[in-house]
């Protein structure tokens, strides 16, 4: 949710409010990961768990906007999780 809602700030994706469909801003999209990715390398050699926490609080969260296209996700019966298997068993080797 952290990356989701300062990707959505930084301008990184647009939400159509009318379909309800996602639409990536490329640009806008790698400066916000180069942005986040500082941030946290950051709060990391600073060993800042106070701005951790504080950035967990205020973007770790779901807002209303995203949990309702969720629940149109669910109740479509469209799967969130691809789980890919692989290997010599599914092959049957």
């Amino acid at each position: 949710m952290l990356q989701f809602n300062y990707f959505r700030e930084a301008g990184a994706f647009t939400r159509d409010q009318s379909t309800g469909t996602y639409t990536v801003n490329y640009e806008p999209m790698k400066a916000a990961i180069n942005s986040l990715a500082a941030l946290i390398i950051t709060f990391q050699g600073d060993g800042n768990y106070d701005g951790v926490k504080a950035l967990l609080a205020e973007k770790g969260v779901i807002i209303p906007e995203l949990q309702r296209d969720l629940d149109r996700v669910n109740e479509k019966g469209i799967p969130k999780d691809i789980v890919f298997e692989q290997g010599l068993k599914v092959l049957g080797l």
